[in-house]
This record gives structure tokens, sequence and C-alpha cells, in this order.
């Protein structure tokens, strides 16, 4: 519905008070005076309400799979008819919009186009739009918004950054070739066909659907070769900044994702396909990403924190696979639990972030040990390469010092940065 603006109601109040101004001293002239103030207001809002817009929105992403913090290029087009005023677009970051800016009058004919760019606040399937518009009347005495109600989603996935070498070897012999074949495999080459009912939004191709026009599927061959398993603990319980929210937030759990991420792609990269293995349950049809990590970058777009598991699913140890785990303060079953992931010899590391001091061992279980046992200690204990680094470490400085450098004794130039 249309409302006056502060202006709309100065003027009402005025014409009010004219009006009994002009009785007081009994002068006729003031009320012609008060009765334009007060009129005034109540056309303005037949105006304003007579001036409904009636326009279909199409909106235009580049890219259309985004990443967190990165710009995102959008391009709006308004047709229908809509007599020209300001809008407003609701966006994923802070203040929570884009605009104000000025809409030209829409025509049938005439369909009026305008851009802006915004930066991703969060990771997510994340909702752009709708569209506000904003219609006053010439001397801005009533105002009406009207929602288009049009929102289009964007994948936005973690940030990634190449981290150098590490402890983790390159693929055996035997299947490195099949690993280079789909480290060259680009994104063009990924066949697809249209969405059909009952395919699952993971395999939706951005890309493509955005080029295309409508949804498009991917039909990729599975690509045989060696594995390896990423491990993320998602328990609320394993971070201490962790909010009692009822969608709980924690930096370092963001931390941990960020780094996950990057980890991801530089095993995809060396020539593994990666497992990414959760101690509470994931969403079941997450989207893709582009990329040889796509499908683990689109998981972790939509990883969230949830309650802590003591009926987890165990862990299957078929393989000799290496492992990456990153937690911040793990509980004892979690540790356990991680732990059972390798099969010796294969390569493992654990990157725990934070200065998480909780015990490892299970303090008053039977056959614990005496000393309480940190998550570090009980992780190299079981012969694995462990680290504890700052949770506002970078992905290359905790990926270094997992590899045995300090980063902090690097010159500045040394640390690769975003």
């Amino acid at each position: 519905m249309p409302r006056l603006t502060a202006r709309g109601v100065a003027f009402l109040l005025a014409g009010a008070g004219i009006l009994a101004l002009a009785y007081a001293v009994e002068r006729p002239e003031l009320l012609i005076v008060g009765a334009l103030a007060v009129v005034a207001p109540l056309i303005a809002l037949v105006v304003v309400a007579s001036a409904r817009p009636a326009v279909r929105v199409a909106r235009q992403l580049e890219p259309v799979v985004a990443v967190q913090g990165e710009v995102v290029r959008v391009t709006v087009s308004v047709s229908g008819r809509a007599r020209a005023a300001e809008w407003l677009e609701r966006v994923p970051m802070r203040p929570g919009f884009a605009g104000p800016g000025r809409l030209p009058d829409v025509r049938l004919t005439r369909p009026a186009t305008f851009g802006y760019r915004y930066w991703p606040g969060r990771r997510g399937l994340v909702p752009v739009g709708p569209l506000l518009i904003e219609g006053r009347d010439p001397f801005a005495l009533a105002v009406r918004v009207t929602d288009t109600r049009a929102v289009s989603t964007q994948l936005v996935l973690p940030p990634v950054v190449p981290l150098p070498p590490g402890p983790i070897p390159e693929p055996s012999t035997e299947s490195g070739a099949r690993s280079a074949r789909s480290r060259e495999r680009s994104d063009d080459d990924v066949v697809t066909r249209e969405y059909r009912q009952g395919d699952a939004l993971r395999r939706v191709h951005w890309r493509v659907t955005a080029r295309q026009g409508e949804l498009m599927v991917r039909q990729d061959e599975p690509q045989a070769g060696p594995r390896s398993r990423l491990v993320i603990d998602t328990q609320v319980g394993g971070y201490r900044d962790a909010d009692g929210r009822r969608d709980p937030a924690s930096v370092t759990f963001e931390q941990g994702v960020r780094l996950a991420a990057s980890v991801a792609v530089h095993l995809a990269e060396r020539g593994y396909s990666v497992d990414l293995l959760t101690p509470t349950p994931r969403t079941a049809d997450a989207p893709h990403g582009d990329g040889p990590a796509g499908a683990v970058l689109g998981e972790l777009a939509l990883l969230g924190l949830g309650p802590n598991d003591a009926h987890r699913e165990p862990s299957s140890r078929a393989g000799s696979l290496p492992v990456v785990v990153i937690a911040s303060d793990p509980d004892p079953e979690t540790v356990r639990w991680m732990l059972a992931h390798r099969s010796p010899p294969a390569p493992a590391l654990a990157l725990l972030l934070g200065d998480g001091a909780r015990d490892a061992t299970g303090g008053g279980e039977p056959g614990a040990s005496a000393t309480p046992e940190t998550a570090e200690a009980a992780f190299a204990r079981a012969g694995w390469s462990v680290a504890r680094v700052p949770a506002s470490a970078s992905p290359e400085q905790a990926w270094l010092t997992l590899s045995g450098v300090d980063a902090q004794l690097l010159p500045e130039w040394a640390v690769p940065r975003d």
C-alpha cells in the first residue's frame, strides 16, 4: 500500500494546524491554505496508488558460479510498464542491498536495463533480489514500494588459494596417465544434456545452463584413478567460538572450510579424486562447482555446523588412501573416528585450528592414559603429520607449517598471497 513520506505527514499536520488556527482567529483566508495543505498529501496517495508498476525482471549474473569475496557483475532487465522511479536490489552482502539508482520510464516497447556489482559475503546458495521499485509523486509527499518478487539463486563457493607442494606424494605411476587426462580435461569437455524430472540438483552445470538459457546437467564419465580423503569436523562442539544460535556460526569453522577448499583443489590438481567426509550428515543434493574438485567445492559451499553425533557411521578402511583432517577442538570420540580413516602406510595429515586443549584420551574412561592427551598428541602418537596453527592463519601458512616449515620465519615475498 502507498504511504505518506515524512514531508507528506508534515503537510498533513501543518494543514490541520492551519485549519484549527483559521477557526481560532476567525480568518477565512487561512481555510484555503489549510485545505490545500491537507488535500495535497491525499492527492499524492491517489496518484501513487494509480501508478502501480507491472513489470517482469530478468537478471544476468557474471560469473554464474561465484566465489566468496570476489566481484559479481549483475545486469538487470526490466520490461513491462512502470513510471520513472528509484530502485533497490537485495543482495547477500552488507548492508544488504545494492543501489539506490534511477529507473527510467519502462514501456512495453522500451525495457530498461541497469547494472551493479556486489561481493558475496557468505558461501552457499544465496538469493540475489528481489528488485524493489520505489515510486513517488512529483512532490515526494507519498511513496509506494513494489516488491517484484523476482529472485535469482547463485552458488557461492569458498575462496581457494594455491598451495605449495606439501607432504602428499604424487599419485602412483600406474594411475598417473589417467590422472593427467583428468587434470587436462577442461570445463568445456564435460558432456551435458537437458534437465529431466528427478535429476539431482548437484548435477546441474551452471555455466552451460547460463549459456543455453535452460537447465543442463552434466554427464561426466566416471574417472578412475587414485583417491584421497578430506575429513572436516562439522560438530558445533568442536569449535569454541561457535555461537548458540539456531544456525550456529564459527569464524574458526569458516577458516577450516576455506582451508579444506584449498586442500581439495590442491589434491585434485595433483591427480587425486577427493572424497569429503564429515561426522554429521551433509546435504545430499549439493550442486557442483567447476573444475576437477567441483563436486567437493559444491558440498563445502553448503557445509554447516551440526549437533554432536556420538553414533556416526563407522569409517571404511578399504584401500590405503591419503587422508587430510581439518578440525579445531575435536572430542575424544571424534578423534578416534578420524584416526580410523587411515590405513597405514598411507600419508595422514591433521591440521588443527586455534589453541584447543581438550583431552583426546577420554580422561576417565577405562584403559585411558593417566596423563591427559590432547588431540594434537593423539594424532602424533598414531604416526600422523600434525600441526596446530592459529585460526587466523592463511591456508598457505597452515600448509607450510604442516610441511615442517615455520611460515612466520619466511620473508613476506616467500609466502603466497591471495
